[in-house]
């Protein structure tokens, strides 16, 4: 299995950059979670879009749905339908676009759920955000990636983001700027999610372009000296 970023920053992209979008293969088949601004770009020249097994949302933010919209355009072009999962937000009007769309065949996703989808086994977990949000955790050839999607600290995140062999987290804020009301964890708080589910690998996400990414990976390398940040078109095997 195979980790390629398409976008990491959030809530917009920094200049010449993408928000948040995350390409996994595995053989021939592959899923997309999220595909933030700037994302669709980045995924056509990897593969064509309307070949993904899957393209599975967190949540329906901009940030991390934004080009589903023009994606619809490539699939009416072409014919396709594409199978999407994700929660149900009757308050996003993306969310309602594109699951409305003739070429797109939605699958609700909700908390404790658990599909296959091609190679992958999916499963999803309840985020804290104020819209409703997932975490996702994608299976196959052994490995177990998690991503948290957009969240702050909630129950159940430790018991979900177990067994992770890599671990792809929400760390927008430094320590001084987090709190428990926030809406996102600190780069901190990821090192030490993944610490405490020993997960073989860390890599920090949602990058804010208007945060110091030195201080954040300083700070989760202060618990966690393997951590790493994401960047456009880095890759991981899982």
């Amino acid at each position: 299995m195979k980790l390629t970023v398409l976008g990491c920053n959030g809530p917009f992209p920094g200049p010449g950059g993408a928000t948040s979008g995350y390409l996994v293969t595995s053989g021939a088949d592959a899923v997309c979670l999220d595909l933030g601004s700037g994302c669709l770009g980045a995924l056509t020249a990897l593969r064509a879009p309307e070949t993904l097994t899957a393209l599975v949302f967190s949540h329906w933010h901009h940030d991390h749905c934004a080009d589903a919209l023009p994606l619809l355009y490539r699939l009416q072009a072409r014919g396709a339908v594409l199978d999407v999962w994700g929660p149900v937000d009757e308050n996003s009007p993306v969310f309602w676009t594109v699951t409305g769309d003739e070429h797109v065949r939605f699958h609700p996703l909700r908390p404790g759920d658990m599909e296959a989808v091609g190679a992958f086994t999916l499963m999803s977990g309840a985020a804290r955000h104020p819209v409703p949000a997932l975490m996702l955790k994608l299976r196959a050839e052994g490995r177990t990636l998690c991503y948290t999607g957009d969240t702050n600290t909630v129950a159940g995140l430790e018991s979900f983001c177990e067994g992770a062999d890599l671990l792809l987290a929400d760390g927008l804020f430094p320590a001084r700027l987090w709190s428990q009301e926030k809406p996102h964890l600190s780069a901190a708080k990821c090192a030490e999610l993944a610490r405490n589910v020993a997960a073989e690998r860390l890599v920090i996400t949602h990058l804010n372009p208007d945060l110091d990414a030195a201080e954040l990976i300083r700070e989760a390398r202060a618990v966690l000296p393997g951590a790493e940040l994401a960047s456009p078109g880095a890759a991981w095997e899982v």
